[in-house]
């Protein structure tokens, strides 16, 4: 059984240094990089708890709402930094906005997307009958799509 875990203890695990550095956190880490850490018998990811402990957020958990303001975002872009001086405070969709403006997500692309309608390989017979003379209000018809979804493949911007 472990020992009940205090801010002390928790600081001991972070090596900090100056404002302007990350300081990271000398534990374990999740499958996605973010350091974890047993609090009050669950765990939690360390910057949550840096941030919690330096009275950036009340809560330890996220919160449930994605509306919610709540959830600790990191300027310096370093999952394992427990740095509070690192830290935004924001709601669900600005963290996701985030991690798709910092390249740390992205958008599944053709098939792989989730409202995708076509297939790569009839992606690729579009461009190729597009490049025969076919329109793009014939391939829409035939294809049950709008003339903007065929625009969007003969123009490599869906689809590639």
């Amino acid at each position: 059984m472990s020992k009940k875990q205090t801010p002390e203890t928790f600081w001991k695990r972070v090596e900090t240094g100056r404002p302007d550095d990350c300081w990271p956190w000398k534990g374990s880490r999740n499958n996605t990089g973010y350091g974890t850490v047993a609090w009050e018998g669950k765990v939690y990811t360390t910057h949550r708890v840096a941030a919690f402990l330096s009275g950036l957020v009340t809560s330890l958990g996220a919160p449930k709402r994605h509306s919610d303001h709540g959830h600790v975002l990191h300027t310096c872009d370093n999952r394992g930094c427990c740095n509070p001086d690192h830290f935004f405070i924001g709601n669900y969709s600005a963290n996701q906005l985030d991690a798709y403006k910092k390249g740390r997500r992205s958008q599944p692309k053709g098939e792989r997307h989730a409202n995708a309608k076509l297939s790569n390989s009839q992606a690729e017979e579009i461009r190729e009958k597009h490049a025969s003379g076919v329109t793009q209000m014939v391939l829409a018809k035939e294809y049950g799509v709008s003339q903007i979804a065929i625009s969007l493949i003969v123009r490599r911007k869906t689809y590639v």
